[in-house]
């Protein structure tokens, strides 16, 4: 039995790192990754259409949270009811702790505090972020997983070496030709010179980090797995330099 499965390239790992950052909106992951993929060999503009294309996909997913957010509500009201401060703040507190954005952390965190909501409600608002991080994690990447299995199914087994099954017509006369000292026909579906591709790896899920607030993509007890593995990186480079001690990447 031979293998014949691929692995990403170094240029390749950080196109992706660089996407999930962007779509995490990890302002240090985004700094660590551009400069690793740089120092990779990736040029410029392969970097700045990386940004673009995740950029866009990042617009994509607003856009459709948007629309399914709203068709949740049933029958939605004519208007919104006149949002109170708090509600407003730990809505938003939530928000900019699930998008990683450490302005909006910093904002909401203080206008919560000043609004009379205490550290340990605030510590447990962040807990629940955590939680629906982690959930957020697991979900999609094993919808992506799943994905991943249901398409690697239709691809030729990278354990047959691209030979054609024995009752291909093509070995209907391999008997005949075979005695009459001939080579016998080469397959029609001999192999192909594409490489087959490898489901990501599937590893055991690590513990959820001590706090959420960035590298949301990656925590969580699933998101270390599969193609977000290489994330962990970022959050060891940027640990010294996170500008508030709770919001690293740790």
């Amino acid at each position: 039995m031979t293998t014949n499965e691929q692995r990403l390239s170094v240029e390749q790992r950080e196109l992706v790192a660089v996407g999930a950052s962007i779509g995490a909106g990890c302002h240090p992951c985004v700094k660590y990754h551009i400069k690793a993929g740089t120092d990779a060999g990736l040029a410029g503009g392969r970097v700045l259409a990386a940004v673009t294309s995740a950029e866009r996909v990042a617009a994509e997913a607003a856009e459709r949270m948007h629309v399914h957010a709203r068709a949740q509500l049933g029958a939605e009201p004519a208007r919104p009811a006149e949002v109170s401060p708090l509600d407003d703040v730990l809505a938003s507190f939530g928000a900019a702790l699930a998008a990683n954005d450490l302005a909006n952390i910093e904002r909401h965190l203080q206008a919560a505090s000043e609004l009379g909501v205490s550290r340990s409600q605030l510590q447990e608002a962040i807990e629940v972020t955590q939680k629906v991080q982690q959930n957020a994690a697991r979900i999609h990447v094993e919808k992506a997983e799943r994905l991943l299995e249901s398409t690697a199914a239709a691809l030729p087994s990278a354990d047959d070496d691209g030979a054609c099954a024995d009752d291909c017509p093509c070995h209907a006369d391999e008997e005949e030709t075979a005695a009459a000292g001939i080579e016998s026909a080469t397959c029609a579906t001999e192999a192909s010179s594409e490489p087959s591709r490898s489901a990501f790896p599937t590893s055991d899920r690590s513990s959820a980090p001590a706090h959420p607030t960035t590298c949301a993509a990656v925590s969580g007890e699933r998101a270390e797995a599969g193609p977000f593995k290489a994330m962990g990186r970022c959050c060891a480079m940027n640990d010294s330099q996170a500008p508030h001690p709770r919001n690293d990447c740790r």
